[in-house]
């Protein structure tokens, strides 16, 4: 019995068949289940044109209705001594057609059919006979030995086919999960910025853009700022929306608003309106914080040929709203903190302050002023906020000087002015213990120290004054210049802004005096006049909360 072969289950692979077939002087023919020829043999010469003379085609054609009803179609006698071998061509498992090498023995050379393969031809049977004599060499046993041949060369294929596509989905796999790890890194590394937390997440919105296949990414916020505190309605955005900013904002409001849990939601069809793109869907997850949805992550118009959303999709925007909830949250918590801690100081200094009429609002507006010196001399926000939290506590040593030494209207002993002196050194010794607190420390220790080493506690000169310290120290000055003094009445604007210029360089740093041309000073006209009418009233009124936080 004639062994059948295996089966092809790729084009590839049935390429690689013919080839073999040609390589061994068989005649290759392709067709179709219903036995319609798709590829004649490519041989040329005389024997090509043989091999494709129609009466043999129409023979090897009529091989594919004994095939139809066999699961495992074998080689087929079409007339004596020339056999058709089939290889099933299939496609997603699916038979689709077949390859079929044509061998010839002995007895085709004298067969009836021979002669009517040269005639419609227009060949010369006795030269084609001597032509195709060295291939007629063919008998069932051998037949049977090259369909096993072919079957082998099948089995080879399919195992190499297999083992591609193994490595192809493994390296598509790895590729995901080297995609996902990259973006958790990114992410990881960068959820350090809770006072800043739109930072982190604009950092989100394009990592994800530059993972995902999706031509949008975007993350909105619920207008509630009780639960989105300063993202409140906040929508960013990353690569090509489909509407204009209008448009793309109402729409996602929309899909923000009927958030209700978390959880992904792949949105279709009708559901999503005006943000339609063909076929494509769009992902949402939304982003939580205790139990509550404060925004939704989407990614929208999938690229590629697959419209649809994956699986691999699905745990990135998963992994990145959970990177999100807890950046958040943290972020959330840290603002708590941070306005408590602010709360506390503004409390603390105000108390101090209100020791004398004279400084009340004092420690604010140097706050105020040292930081808008900072933002013009190039500092950036983060090392402005920690100069506004130095200004805000620079006289906090006040607190233990005595009040008679502080409301005196006379002028100073040579003992009270030691004592004044002493209150930059104080306040170091009540805060150099406070968490968080050491950068803040040069600027309380420092800030009556002079550019030319003429200033106290320690007499440091020039760049020796950490630059907090000189900031504060030029602060505090103009607003001691333009405030009303027990010993003095404010000075005029234009006075004070003419001794920071005459005592550049040896009480100022220059650059800094430099620098404060450019401040605004609208805020502190503003403040002033708010703490002039404070202290008309009678100074600050401190909650008790406030003093006992």
């Amino acid at each position: 019995m004639i062994q059948a072969p295996h089966t092809l289950v790729d084009r590839h692979g049935a390429s690689v068949v013919r080839d073999r077939c040609r390589a061994l002087g068989l005649g290759v023919w392709r067709l179709r289940l219903d036995g319609t020829v798709v590829e004649s043999p490519a041989e040329q010469g005389l024997a090509g044109d043989w091999f494709r003379a129609a009466p043999l085609s129409r023979l090897v054609a009529s091989a594919t209705l004994q095939w139809q009803s066999d699961p495992s179609p074998g080689p087929v006698e079409v007339f004596p001594g020339c056999w058709a071998i089939p290889c099933v061509e299939r496609v997603r498992r699916v038979r689709t057609g077949y390859t079929v090498a044509v061998a010839l023995g002995p007895d085709a050379l004298h067969a009836e059919q021979f002669g009517a393969c040269c005639q419609a031809a227009a060949l010369d049977a006795a030269a084609m006979r001597s032509l195709l004599r060295g291939r007629a060499t063919h008998t069932p046993e051998l037949v049977e030995r090259t369909a096993t041949m072919l079957g082998w060369l099948v089995e080879d294929l399919e195992a190499v086919d297999a083992q591609e596509q193994s490595l192809s989905v493994f390296s598509r796999q790895l590729a995901e999960s080297y995609e996902e790890i990259t973006l958790l890194y990114t992410l990881g590394q960068s959820m350090n910025q809770l006072s800043h937390p739109e930072n982190f997440v604009r950092l989100c919105v394009r990592e994800l853009h530059e993972t995902l296949a999706y031509e949008w990414i975007a993350l909105g916020f619920v207008a509630d700022q009780r639960r989105a505190r300063a993202m409140g309605g906040r929508l960013l955005t990353a690569g090509r929306t489909p509407l204009d900013e209008a448009g793309f904002q109402r729409e996602i409001g929309r899909l923000v608003a009927g958030a209700a849990a978390p959880g992904n939601v792949v949105i279709a069809g009708e559901a999503r309106g005006p943000l339609a793109q063909g076929d494509s869907q769009i992902l949402a997850h939304p982003v939580a914080r205790d139990g509550q949805v404060v925004g939704v992550l989407f990614a929208g118009h999938k690229l590629g040929d697959d419209p649809q959303v994956s699986s691999a999709d699905i745990k990135l925007l998963d992994a990145a709203a959970g990177y999100l909830s807890v950046l958040l949250d943290n972020a959330f918590l840290y603002d708590d903190q941070q306005l408590m801690f602010i709360g506390t100081l503004e409390s603390l200094t105000a108390a101090i302050d209100a020791k004398d009429p004279y400084t009340c609002g004092h420690s604010e507006r140097v706050a105020h002023l040292a930081a808008a010196l900072a933002q013009a001399h190039g500092l950036d926000e983060e090392q402005v906020e920690r100069i506004r939290i130095a200004g805000l506590v620079h006289d906090v040593g006040k607190i233990g000087v005595p009040d008679f030494v502080l409301g005196k209207t006379g002028r100073l002993t040579e003992e009270e002015f030691r004592l004044i002196k002493a209150h930059p050194e104080i306040g170091f010794h009540i805060l150099k213990d406070i968490p968080l607190m050491e950068d803040i420390l040069p600027g309380v220790l420092h800030h009556h120290e002079r550019i030319d080493g003429r200033g106290y506690p320690h007499g440091l000169r020039g760049d020796a004054i950490p630059l907090v310290a000189r900031i504060i120290g030029l602060a505090d000055s103009f607003d001691a210049m333009s405030s009303n003094r027990t010993y003095r009445s404010a000075m005029p604007r234009a006075r004070v802004l003419e001794e920071l210029g005459e005592n550049a360089g040896s009480q100022f740093d220059p650059a800094l005096v430099e620098s404060f041309a450019r401040v605004d000073l609208s805020r502190y006209d503003e403040l002033v006049e708010r703490h002039s009418g404070q202290s008309a009233a009678g100074g600050l009124r401190i909650p008790r909360a406030g003093l006992a936080a």
